[in-house]
């Protein structure tokens, strides 16, 4: 039959014509009873469904400047939030998450982080467990869903606080204890059984489809993040085949395609095979999609396009794990910037309530005075606390050569 990515592997699809296959076990596959078909899942308790009631922009842009986000930043993410009906982060729990070579930042005092060595399962839950808090506190409903979860057998629907969390402002629970639930469910759901990526998009789309149109026709968006360390296998293999790849791509291209989704896909690996496959997926099916590796790997990707003249953070790596329609914001790590683009994002990551000059050597000499007196942020390339950007480097950037020391 046609899929709409075969043409996105040609090489895999020849070498595997010869009796190759790709991509390692994740683990033991699970057993038929562990399986779920996609079938049609309920809305959770708290979860209407229906168009999201949400802040003004002044009161989500003051929210998030206390969260300690640029003011320009602030004010194009407050717009944005009008348009987020919810949420979704997949993670992925497969055996394989187990291995020992992911990384956890830590924040420690005055706004500095350390990274400490972890297993991918523990940068998984980190990451969902600092996403629950980011979204509770700017107001924006989120659902944690395990990729492999126990005791749910074939047809049987989601269960919340067994298969997924749902967290939202006004639930009737804190932000602490729902942040707690959260930690529970994924504490009891360490690493096993294979990565049924494809079967989970296609629950996740019927349920945006049934539970959540209401959301989704008054114009709301709804963005999935697949945390992942691995490429996609049926649910009774952990073998990842062509077949395996192209019917994810197919899923991947329908929920795009048809509902008002953008996708964020979160490796959690530096499995060449696995990285080059997303990538792939990236370059060729021209999604809404974004593909992230860890901070300290999007800050080494973003200096190699050519644009490691600012400090690269914490909180902005977060800001794109939870997706952004900011077109600007995705090219970080794709090609260097041009000019106008240099001068807007200096904007986005300052807390001048003034616009800079569209002059290049103006621009520079204000951007040179506002740094000498802003304070500084964690920069995770250099791992250092600096100015939010490098005003010599910007100078280099914008064409106008080496300035002297003042």
């Amino acid at each position: 039959t046609y899929s709409p990515c075969s043409s996105v592997f040609p090489a895999m699809q020849d070498q595997a014509l010869a009796g190759l296959t790709y991509g390692a076990a994740s683990a033991p596959p699970l057993g038929e009873a562990e399986v779920v078909q996609a079938t049609l899942l309920p809305a959770a308790p708290g979860a209407s469904g229906q168009h999201r009631q949400t802040d003004s922009v002044e009161q989500v842009r003051a929210g998030m400047t206390e969260l300690g986000v640029p003011l320009g930043l602030a004010s194009l993410l407050a717009q944005e939030d009008q348009r987020i009906g919810l949420r979704i982060y997949l993670l992925d729990n497969s055996g394989s998450t187990a291995t020992m070579d992911g990384s956890v930042a830590e924040q420690g005092q005055r706004g500095r982080y350390t990274f400490r060595n972890a297993s991918r399962w523990e940068e998984v839950v980190a990451l969902a467990l600092d996403h629950a808090r980011w979204n509770l506190a700017i107001g924006v409903p989120a659902e944690f869903m395990l990729l492999n979860s126990p005791c749910r057998e074939n047809g049987m629907p989601l269960v919340e606080g067994r298969d997924f969390v749902h967290v939202e402002r006004g639930s009737g629970m804190s932000d602490s204890q729902q942040v707690e639930r959260l930690a529970a469910l994924l504490n009891a759901n360490g690493p096993r059984g294979v990565t049924p990526i494809t079967l989970r998009v296609q629950e996740i789309h019927q349920r945006i489809q049934h539970d959540f149109s209401a959301m989704t026709r008054s114009g709301q968006f709804v963005f999935l993040c697949i945390c992942t360390d691995g490429m996609p296998t049926t649910p009774f293999s952990g073998q990842s085949t062509p077949t395996d790849q192209q019917e994810m791509c197919a899923a991947l291209r329908r929920i795009c395609t048809e509902l008002p989704v953008q996708l964020v896909i979160r490796l959690c690996t530096n499995d060449d095979a696995t990285v080059e496959f997303y990538n792939r997926i990236d370059e060729e099916m021209e999604l809404s999609m974004d593909i992230l590796d860890d901070m300290k790997g999007e800050a080494e990707e973003i200096r190699k396009a050519g644009n490691g003249w600012f400090a690269y953070t914490p909180l902005l790596h977060r800001i794109r794990e939870a997706g952004t329609m900011c077109k600007l914001i995705d090219l970080l790590d794709e090609r260097k910037l041009t000019e106008p683009e240099v001068v807007k994002l200096v904007q986005l990551l300052s807390n001048r309530e003034k616009p800079f000059s569209s002059n290049p050597a103006t621009f520079v000499e204000e951007l040179r005075t506002y740094t000498s007196s802003s304070a500084p942020v964690f920069n995770v390339a250099s791992q250092r606390m600096e100015p939010f950007v490098d005003f010599r480097a910007v100078r280099m950037v914008l064409g106008l050569g080496r300035c002297s020391v003042m």
